[in-house]
């Protein structure tokens, strides 16, 4: 019996070993926070297998591609990012119903398969990496494999937004650069309409400089087609934008969210039905409510306690949230949010609640009605050890269920972008990270900004704190 028990609380120390996600989280956050970019990707070299294992081999590379991103080393960046979309390539022609294992276990034993805006904000920053090492054609590669991966994600999930207003309106600013401009004028459009579908209106610079374009492209009966106010004196294109070189600004926002465990608890009714309650984190309400149950064979009659956790949306502090750029000391301009993290996030977790929810409650109930029959069929007779034994059961089958709380881990919070017409030259341009009530946090100061005729020169602000 002795033994029997040590077996025991040896297989529930295995079974309660940490999620590697808040693992990863609790390990890098604090090494970011306090010394930066350049040893957080060493922090993640030293600790890899530890912290991702050979199921997160995506978000390795996409967290080490946006920190090289931010750190200015794109070559590097470049590299991390073509495995990571590799990876994704190879577990896009994978089946999730061959991953059995996950039946078994939990979610975090199949292979990360990346979320849409993952995928898109992966393009994003390919892009702006071959923009940054001036590899035009690069960038205008990365720019029609984003298009070819937003059209995969439409016809994969048309009752879902798997667009991206802000990769569009980048992909036209790439094609303007290349001289495309009756591709230029379509990715504008495609930029706006997407805009509409998430937010509502196209933000007010970016909906200036598209409907400003595609006046210059003789494009403007196009315009009729968006929701969104036209700004005015809109019929002709505006002197400094037709100078043809620019500034352009893109600051990256404060940390986005990650996720942590929401507990659920209650009756699995054979009958079929499950009657589960959870604490709601930021009121402490209990909310109950009840789903239709699975059918599970040899569940027979009755009910009895099913407990698992699911993932939810965790934001966390800000210190940066938007920016103000100063040109020549004489020009003041507030960049404007064109992409939301946050809300992507949230979007997505709406997007797979209920099949995350079916997914995890038949396996909760399978392995729970195992359980109950492994129980009765070694029962001893010895009270004692029949105790410790179903104790030890219950328990270890309860901790198998670990939510699946992988998601990238330095992705920006929000994305800000303005546009700046230039004269051709040397500019100075500041850049002022500010918190929530407009403090600064931050300033980012670049003296000799050279600007050739015709030149758009992007700069990268990455204020992820």
């Amino acid at each position: 019996m002795k033994h029997f028990i040590l077996l025991a609380l040896s297989a529930l120390l295995l079974c309660s070993c940490a999620n590697k996600s808040l693992t990863r989280y609790e390990t890098l956050a604090p090494v970011l926070e306090k010394k930066g970019f350049e040893a957080t990707i060493k922090k993640i070299e030293e600790e890899k297998e530890d912290i991702y294992g050979d199921n997160s081999v995506f978000l390795y590379h996409f967290d080490q591609g946006a920190l090289y991103h931010y750190n200015g080393k794109n070559k590097e960046s470049i590299k991390h990012f073509e495995l990571a979309e590799q990876v994704y390539e190879d577990l896009y022609t994978k089946s999730v119903t061959n991953e059995m294992a996950a039946i078994l276990t939990n979610d975090n034993v199949r292979p990360y398969r990346a979320r849409p805006f993952e995928i898109l904000l992966m393009y994003q920053y390919q892009i702006l990496n071959y923009l940054a090492i001036g590899d035009l054609d690069g960038a205008l590669v990365e720019v029609r494999r984003a298009q070819l991966a937003m059209e995969r994600l439409y016809q994969k999930d048309k009752d879902k937004v798997n667009d991206s207003g802000w990769l569009r309106y980048l992909s036209a600013i790439v094609y303007e650069m290349s001289g495309e401009h009756d591709d230029a004028a379509i990715s504008y459009m495609q930029a706006a309409k997407a805009f509409e579908e998430s937010g509502g209106q196209v933000p007010r610079e970016v909906w200036e400089f598209i409907t400003e374009s595609l006046v210059r492209m003789d494009r403007a009966d196009e315009l009729k087609k968006f929701r969104t106010p036209l700004p005015q004196q809109t019929l002709q294109a505006s002197d400094a934008h037709a100078k043809g070189q620019e500034i352009i600004v893109i600051g990256y926002a404060g940390h986005s969210p990650i996720l942590g465990e929401m507990y659920l608890s209650g009756t699995f009714v054979s009958a079929g039905a499950l009657n589960l309650t959870h604490k709601d984190g930021k009121t402490g309400k209990i909310n109950t409510f009840t789903l239709i149950a699975p059918p599970v064979a040899g569940a027979g009659s009755g009910t009895f306690h099913v407990g698992f956790s699911l993932p939810q949306k965790k934001t966390l502090p800000q210190r940066a949230s938007l920016f103000s750029v100063n040109l020549d000391s004489k020009l003041r301009l507030s960049p404007e949010k064109v992409s939301d993290i946050d809300a992507e996030l949230e979007r997505n977790m709406k997007d797979e609640n209920a099949t995350t929810m079916v997914r995890t409650a038949t396996r909760v109930v399978i392995r729970t009605v195992a359980a109950q029959k492994a129980k009765s069929a070694t029962n001893t007779g010895d009270g004692l050890l029949d105790l410790v034994k179903n104790i030890a059961v219950d328990v270890g089958q309860s901790q198998l269920e670990q939510a699946d709380l992988r998601v990238g881990l330095f992705m920006p919070n929000s994305i800000c972008v303005t546009r700046i017409p230039v004269d051709v030259g040397k500019h100075q341009v500041t850049v002022s990270a500010l918190g929530t009530h407009g403090q600064i946090v931050g300033d980012y100061r670049l003296d000799q900004v050279s600007v050739a005729k015709g030149q758009k020169k992007i700069i990268i602000i990455p204020a992820i704190q």
